[in-house]
């Protein structure tokens, strides 16, 4: 090897050994702040997610829960195409005219549910109000246990369900995949309307045989007598953030083969208020907008429940879990109520106000 060939190689090996402390320190930084740059990406696309995600389901529990509102006062004052009440009769005991209160879930068959002079009905509640006071009469929503009151109006609608079951022909089926029961066995404490145009018969299912209950075609249908109250309770179901308390919803209260029954309809729904529109000059077109305890068919210094003919219905939807750095702090109109979380750890959800307009069937 020659004395050229052998300071070339050693100038190569020195050449290799490798990075400075500088630039391995320049490439650590750099590495540093790619990597912070990415977890500030994360973290934002993460965040970003959950509130998004929270949106969508307001929106979705929103809507879902005004469709059923507006579907039911849609149907309020339906009984199967007869337009004067007065021609359906009571029969076997049961009878149009009843008080307008139900008794706890404990207690057995109500004539709440027959009330068909009084399609649509509310309480307007607020402060310690509930729906079980003396004078407002509804125990059927507890104060306490199992989905308990916690604030808002109280909503009630009454009709003939859309889809008939049968005419008097033959015994009703309770079902296809039982044709040899009938509602006689299956729902013998149900309320059911059998109508045609110009008549109309009451009868709990006990009774669906009776030929006291025949009517003569045509249009003859008979279909399930159908109340519900719908009011704001706590939550049955877990919530995703429990330290922060039971989640508000949606609940409706209906009458189940003679015993009350509570449902839970749409979930974070945290106040129910409605106004209604009242036609006191008989020209189908409101003259103003009332409360609820400023009607009352009793008095006759107060507009009747009878002239009701628009329900003015407003749902405030709120978050599952309240949300961090967030402060919610909006005062929401609804109705004769301006809503404002009540504190700090109410305020850090976010909420969504829906409102809807419903003309409504008229009873007179």
């Amino acid at each position: 090897m020659t004395m050229h060939t052998h300071k070339y190689l050693t100038k190569s090996r020195y050449r290799s050994r490798g990075f400075s402390m500088v630039e391995l320190m320049v490439a650590l930084v750099i590495t540093l702040i790619l990597l912070a740059g990415i977890g500030q990406i994360f973290i934002s696309s993460k965040k970003s997610f959950v509130i998004q995600n929270a949106l969508a389901r307001i929106q979705e529990n929103g809507r879902y829960a005004m469709d059923i509102l507006v579907s039911d006062l849609r149907r309020a004052g339906y009984w199967g195409g007869n337009a004067d009440i007065t021609t359906i009769t009571g029969s076997q005991g049961v009878n149009l005219t009843a008080a307008e209160e139900c008794a706890d879930t404990t207690a057995g068959p109500s004539d709440w549910t027959r009330m068909l002079g009084r399609s649509v009905y509310g309480m307007n509640l607020s402060g310690t109000a509930k729906p079980s006071d003396t004078g407002n009469d509804y125990g059927c929503i507890k104060d306490a246990g199992a989905s308990p009151y916690v604030r808002g109006d109280v909503l009630l609608v009454r009709y003939a369900h859309p889809s008939s079951i049968g005419s008097i022909t033959k015994p009703l089926p309770c079902s296809k995949a039982a044709p040899n029961t009938t509602i006689k066995d299956c729902y013998p404490n149900e309320y059911f309307l059998r109508s045609s145009l110009f008549r109309g018969r009451l009868f709990q299912g006990v009774n669906s045989e009776n030929t006291e209950n025949n009517l003569v075609a045509p249009a003859i249908r008979t279909a399930e007598l159908v109340a519900h109250a719908y009011y704001i309770g706590e939550s049955s179901t877990a919530s995703a953030c429990p330290a922060d308390g039971a989640v508000p919803s949606l609940y409706r209260i209906s009458l189940v083969n003679g015993a009350f029954s509570a449902e839970e309809v749409a979930y974070g729904v945290d106040n129910l208020q409605i106004k209604y529109g009242i036609d006191t000059s008989g020209n189908n077109v409101v003259d103003r907008y009332y409360d609820a305890d400023e009607i009352d068919s009793t008095d006759l210094t107060k507009p009747d429940w009878e002239n009701v003919i628009v329900a003015r219905t407003w749902l405030l939807v709120r978050a599952e879990c309240p949300e961090t750095g967030y402060t919610n702090s909006t005062t929401y109109a609804m109705g004769d109520e301006n809503y404002t979380p009540a504190d700090t750890a109410n305020r850090g959800y976010r909420r969504k106000l829906y409102t809807s307009t419903v003309k409504l069937r008229n009873s007179n």
